[in-house]
């Protein structure tokens, strides 16, 4: 999983918004390990200059350039640890495996823990939902995991056929979010948003063309109100007039 330039941006405006509420507590749940895809000179710019002059660094910084091919935008990659406690925040990861060592171990198609509701001020999926096959058991599990007044972040593909088991439309998140207490501050569609983003902006419901090969939706919910959770039926069809008798 990674969070690019695009991404970052994001999670700063995001962080801001929880500073400025006093939101707590002050946990980070990410889905994977974020690699964060941004040299040091983009940290600067977009968090200033104390962040970005106490970075520190990740030992196998060589090896995660070569995975995500990103030798032409940086030569070193910021620990993604130590990077969210410039922020204030703590970092939890779960994963499947054991990839770095200090994961949560979590199978997100089956109900999480009641041990972690309502414990992060911040969920990230960078890309980890559409390689869940029970996805509806997947996203409920994020919701759940997210205080009053807290954040989900999710990036996953609109249109890359066999990234993993879906593909996502803006109704998948509309539907579901707003039907559970959650309000949508951000949904739009970005291509190449490692080397240089462009989004494009799509409706929640309608039908839509006109989208590049291989982007992503990025997406940002707010949780409004704590309640039970649980499946929307999809817009298209509770609004059709001849369900309704």
């Amino acid at each position: 999983m990674a969070l690019t330039i695009a991404s970052l941006s994001i999670i700063k405006n995001i962080s801001d918004s929880l500073n400025g509420q006093g939101v707590q507590p002050r946990r980070i749940m990410s889905l994977g390990y974020p690699d964060i895809l941004a040299g040091t000179h983009h940290i600067r710019e977009m968090f200033g200059g104390d962040i970005a002059s106490n970075l520190q660094f990740h030992p196998d910084g060589d090896a995660i350039i070569r995975w995500h091919g990103i030798a032409k935008l940086t030569d070193k990659v910021v620990e993604s640890r130590h990077f969210f406690s410039l922020l204030g925040f703590d970092l939890d990861i779960v994963d499947i495996v054991k990839a770095r060592g200090d994961e949560i171990i979590l199978d997100l198609n089956a109900p999480c823990s009641s041990e972690l509701n309502e414990r992060y001020a911040l969920v990230i999926d960078s890309g980890t939902c559409e390689h869940c096959f029970n996805i509806g058991q997947a996203v409920k599990n994020l919701a759940s995991m997210v205080v009053r007044g807290g954040y989900i972040f999710q990036g996953n593909p609109i249109n890359m056929f066999n990234h993993g088991f879906y593909n996502l439309n803006p109704t998948w998140y509309y539907d579901f979010y707003l039907e559970n207490g959650f309000v949508i501050d951000l949904m739009r569609v970005v291509d190449n948003p490692v080397f240089d983003p462009k989004f494009f902006e799509v409706p929640a419901y309608g039908r839509f063309s006109g989208v590049p090969e291989n982007c992503s939706i990025l997406m940002v919910a707010k949780r409004e109100e704590v309640r039970p959770l649980k499946w929307p039926i999809q817009t298209k069809y509770k609004n059709n007039p001849t369900l309704r008798g």
